[in-house]
């Protein structure tokens, strides 16, 4: 199943790499939030990943009530 992430990346002609370089964190751990494997994305982080990749935050994560964003 791909993401909305994956599809936001890909719009945006970027590698997981160079969104992982440009948010500050590894690649295996930007490759699991794109596939879903970590659910609760820090809002911070999720504000930085919708940026790079040009998207709107909410269709690329959902807010929870506890102020964490999981990936749809």
């Amino acid at each position: 199943m791909r993401t909305a992430l994956y599809s936001a990346r890909k719009k945006a002609h970027l590698t997981q790499e160079q969104v992982a370089e440009r948010v500050g964190v590894d690649r295996t751990v930007y490759n699991k939030i794109e596939r879903g494997k970590i659910k609760n994305v820090p809002v911070e982080l999720a504000l930085k990943i919708a940026k790079v990749v040009d998207g709107s935050i909410n269709t690329i994560f959902l807010i929870s009530d506890s102020h964490e964003m999981h990936i749809i």
